[in-house]
Order: structure tokens, then C-alpha cells, then sequence
């Protein structure tokens, strides 16, 4: 499990980079990606506790919950 959640983590500081630009223009783009992917390894643990060692599942979780934590922290931006 700490093998997926550092993976995780570190793999939201390249997506935020990656599609937000600098960290310290946009620190909370990053602690959104953060967030997504701690609760998407977090979520991914509860239903298939199986998978946490997987490569496949863990590159997986590592993009879609950084991705899914920025997008859902601008919906809730523009919908304040």
C-alpha cells in the first residue's frame, strides 16, 4: 500500500506540472492532484485490496486521480 500512495503522490506532482504549469503559480491545482490521488489509491484499496502491487493498476491510479482531483476542484470553482 505505501508503495502505491508514494507512487501516487509523485506522480501528481508531474500531472500538475504537467497540466496546471508551475507549482508555486498554482500550489492549488497541486494540493487538488494530491488529494485525488491519495483518495484514488485509497479507493482502489478498499475494493480490490489485490491490486495495490500491480504495475498496471497503480500507473492507472497514479494519472486518473490526479487528473480526476483537478478537474473535480475546477468544477467546484466554477460552479461557486
Amino acid at each position: 500500500m505505501s508503495e502505491l500512495l508514494l507512487s501516487a503522490v509523485l506522480g501528481s506532482f508531474f500531472m500538475a506540472r504537467l497540466f496546471r504549469g508551475s507549482w508555486l503559480r498554482n500550489p492549488q491545482y497541486l494540493a487538488a492532484s494530491i488529494a485525488g490521488s491519495v483518495a484514488g489509491s485509497l479507493l482502489l484499496h478498499a475494493f480490490w485490496p489485490a491490486l495495490d502491487g500491480d504495475f498496471i493498476a497503480g500507473a492507472i491510479i497514479g494519472v486518473a486521480g490526479p487528473y480526476a482531483g483537478m478537474t473535480l476542484f475546477d468544477l467546484l470553482l466554477k460552479s461557486a
